[in-house]
């Protein structure tokens, strides 16, 4: 059976674009380089699957084992992204985060959130909880009880500094 390198080189270009990203931005954000995105666009054979390639896959939100149906040839494309949740002209999406961060703030399902508010500089931390998608009822009750351990920490801390 014959890889077909093209095909992932296509869906990678196409996932990129659907992002609104360069290769540029993708490169910045894979923490790579412009040309190691456009080698992996260009559809050239490989030896392997390299971890560089992995990693760019995820950032595009690609699910584990797409790239091997690629190049089995039994998807085509960019996998199926879920139809938004919210209306696209409502939608809150912040388009000045990186492209990993809004993908980790959309992915699993939301336990808890806590704002911190840094008062010398008036800035805020932002604490965003999700628990494994599709998570039990179970693991959501364990993921809140490990969160409320660290919340306990962080009072802790805060009070260590004179914060609190």
């Amino acid at each position: 059976m014959q890889e077909n390198w093209q095909s992932v080189a296509d869906a990678l270009r196409a996932s990129r674009l659907a992002a609104g990203m360069s290769q540029e931005e993708l490169a910045e954000r894979a923490s790579t380089s412009r040309s190691t995105i456009q080698n992996l666009e260009s559809g050239q054979p490989r030896k392997r699957i390299s971890r560089r390639m992995q990693e760019i896959a995820a950032i595009l939100g690609w699910p584990d084992g797409h790239i091997e149906q690629l190049l089995a040839g039994s998807v085509s494309g960019p996998p199926a992204k879920n139809p938004p949740l919210a209306n696209p002209e409502t939608s809150t999406t912040r388009t000045d985060l990186p492209f990993a961060v809004a993908h980790e703030l959309d992915a699993g399902d939301l336990v808890d959130t806590k704002v911190i508010e840094l008062e010398d500089s008036g800035a805020r931390i932002i604490i965003v909880v999700r628990a494994a998608e599709g998570a039990t009822p179970e693991q959501m009750s364990q993921a809140l009880e490990e969160w409320k351990r660290m919340q306990m920490q962080i009072i802790a801390d805060e009070k260590a500094i004179g914060r609190a």
